[in-house]
C-alpha cells in the first residue's frame, strides 16, 4: 500500500513539473520573506517599477514593499544610516562606494556583474575589487547642444575640442541666430552642474599637467588661490552675453522647452535629462558634447556615473540576504532592466541590455555612441567630480556659489564670495 502511495505522490510530482515546464515559468512556493526596497523615482513612471516588483512576486513568492522618499529621498537615507536601519535594497543615486558602501554587501561574485560595461565597472569598483551595486543605466555628464540651433549658426559640434572653440561657437550662435548660446537657471540646484562639468577639465582630467586630484580628495586644495577659474569662466560667459536672459528665475523645466522649442544652443548637464526634452518635442535634434579641453593637446572628457534611479544595491545585515540577490537577478534579466532603461532615460549599464534603435528610449544611447564615435581616440572618462574628488555635502554648495556669482548681475564683483563659499565649506566638510 505505502508503495503505491509513493508511486502516486511521484507521477503527480512528476505531472506538476511537466505542466510547469510546458508553461514555461515553474510554480514557486509561497515565501515568508518580505524584502523593503528604497526607491527614488516620483513621476509617474513609479507605477512601472511597482509592477516589476508585483511581477518578481508572483513568479517567486518572495514579498516587496517600496519605500519611496519622494525629493527627501537622500536625507531620509541618511537618518536610516545613522540609526542603522536600513532597507534591504536601495537606490544609492551615485553614490555606492563613497557614501554608502560600509552598509552594503559586495556583489562582485554575482553572474550579471560580467555584463556590466567595462568604463562604468571601473567607476563603480573599489581599490579591493570590491563591486556593491546592480547598474541598470549609467549617468552621463557632459555639454548637450541643440544640433539645429547650431547648424543655423554654422557651428559643427565635432570641431569643439577646446574651451576657446566653446567659446567662438556660442559668439557665433549668439551673431547668429535668436537662441542663447549657453541655458542656465538658478533654480532646482542645476546650475551645480555648470562647475561639474568644468572642473575636470581644469584640475583632475588625466590630461591635465598641474593635476589637482590627490589634493583635492585628501582636503589639501586651496580652492581660495586656486580655484576661481571655473567661476571666473562663468563670469566671463555672462559678461560676453552667452546667458539666457531668465537665468536667475529659470527653473530645469524651463531649460528643456527651451531647448525642446530651438531657443537654446548649449547647457551643461546630464544626459538624464534628454527624455524630458524630448517628451515637450519629440523632433528636437539633441546632440552630446564631451567637456572641452582647456589646452589643444589635451582630450575632451565625460564624466560617468550610476544612474540615479537605476542602481541597486543590498544591506550587508539584510535578514534576506538570498531573496535579495534573487530581486537583483531579476532586475538584471534583460527584458526587466530595459523597462527601467525607459523609465530612467539613461543609458545601459549593461551589456546585454538590448534597445530598439528606432525607439525613444535608444535616444540617448544613440546620441552618446554617436559623441563616442566622432571624439574617439580624443576622450577621457572619470567620475562624476563631485562624488569623485569632494567631501560629501558640496552639491549643494556648487549651486550656491553659482547662485552668489550670478544672481546680481555683476559677477565680477561677486567672484570673490563665490570662492570663499566653496573654499570655506570644503575645508569644513573635509575636516580640516
Amino acid at each position: 500500500m505505502r508503495k503505491r502511495n509513493k508511486k502516486l505522490l511521484s507521477g503527480m510530482m512528476c505531472a506538476a513539473m511537466c505542466a510547469a515546464m510546458l508553461g514555461g515559468t515553474a510554480v514557486q512556493a509561497e515565501s515568508n520573506a518580505e524584502i523593503e526596497v528604497a526607491y527614488n523615482l516620483t513621476t509617474d513612471d513609479f507605477a512601472v517599477f511597482e509592477q516589476i516588483t508585483k511581477d518578481f512576486t508572483e513568479e517567486t513568492g518572495i514579498k516587496v514593499t517600496i519605500y519611496n522618499g519622494g525629493d527627501d529621498y537622500e536625507s531620509a537615507m541618511k537618518t536610516r544610516m545613522s540609526s542603522g536601519d536600513l532597507p534591504d535594497i536601495w537606490t544609492t543615486h551615485g553614490w555606492s562606494l563613497i557614501r554608502y558602501s560600509e552598509y552594503m554587501m559586495d556583489l562582485s561574485d554575482q553572474e550579471w556583474v560580467a555584463n556590466i560595461d567595462a568604463g562604468l565597472k571601473d567607476v563603480i569598483t573599489n581599490d579591493d575589487g570590491e563591486l556593491f551595486i546592480l547598474p541598470i543605466t549609467q549617468a552621463v555628464c557632459a555639454v548637450l547642444y541643440n544640433a539645429d540651433v547650431l547648424e543655423e549658426a554654422g557651428v559643427d559640434p565635432t570641431q569643439i575640442r577646446t574651451w576657446d572653440d566653446f567659446d567662438a561657437a556660442c559668439q557665433a550662435v549668439k551673431d547668429n541666430t535668436d537662441a542663447a548660446p549657453i541655458e542656465i537657471a538658478l533654480g532646482d540646484a542645476f546650475d551645480a552642474y555648470s562647475l561639474e562639468v568644468i572642473w575636470p577639465t581644469l584640475y583632475t582630467n588625466s590630461d591635465v599637467e598641474d593635476n589637482k586630484a590627490e589634493a583635492l580628495q585628501d582636503g589639501s586644495f586651496d580652492f581660495e588661490a586656486d580655484g576661481t577659474q571655473g567661476h571666473q569662466m562663468l563670469a566671463d560667459w555672462y559678461s560676453k552675453g552667452y546667458l539666457n536672459e531668465d537665468y536667475v528665475s529659470c527653473q530645469i523645466d524651463d531649460i528643456r522647452q527651451a531647448f525642446a522649442n530651438n531657443e537654446g544652443a548649449f547647457t551643461l548637464y546630464s544626459t538624464e535629462t534628454i527624455p524630458s526634452i524630448l517628451a515637450y518635442n519629440e523632433d528636437v535634434n539633441i546632440g552630446i558634447l564631451p567637456a572641452p579641453s582647456v589646452s589643444e593637446d589635451g582630450a575632451s572628457y565625460f564624466g560617468t556615473g550610476e544612474g540615479n534611479f537605476s542602481c541597486f544595491g543590498m544591506w550587508k545585515d539584510t535578514e534576506y540576504p538570498d531573496e535579495c540577490k534573487q530581486f537583483l537577478e531579476y532586475l538584471s534579466r534583460p527584458e526587466i532592466a530595459v523597462k527601467i532603461v525607459e523609465i530612467d532615460g539613461g543609458i545601459p549599464a549593461l551589456t546585454n541590455i538590448e534597445l530598439d534603435p528606432e525607439a525613444k528610449s535608444a535616444y540617448t544611447t544613440n546620441a552618446f555612441k554617436a559623441a563616442q564615435e566622432q571624439f574617439d581616440g580624443d576622450l577621457t572618462y572619470d567620475n562624476f567630480f563631485d562624488r569623485e574628488y569632494l567631501p560629501s555635502g558640496m552639491w549643494s554648495v556648487m549651486g550656491d556659489s553659482v547662485g552668489v556669482l550670478l544672481a546680481d548681475g555683476d559677477p565680477e564683483a561677486d567672484l570673490e564670495e563665490a570662492v570663499l563659499m566653496v573654499a570655506d565649506n570644503y575645508m569644513d566638510l573635509s575636516g580640516n
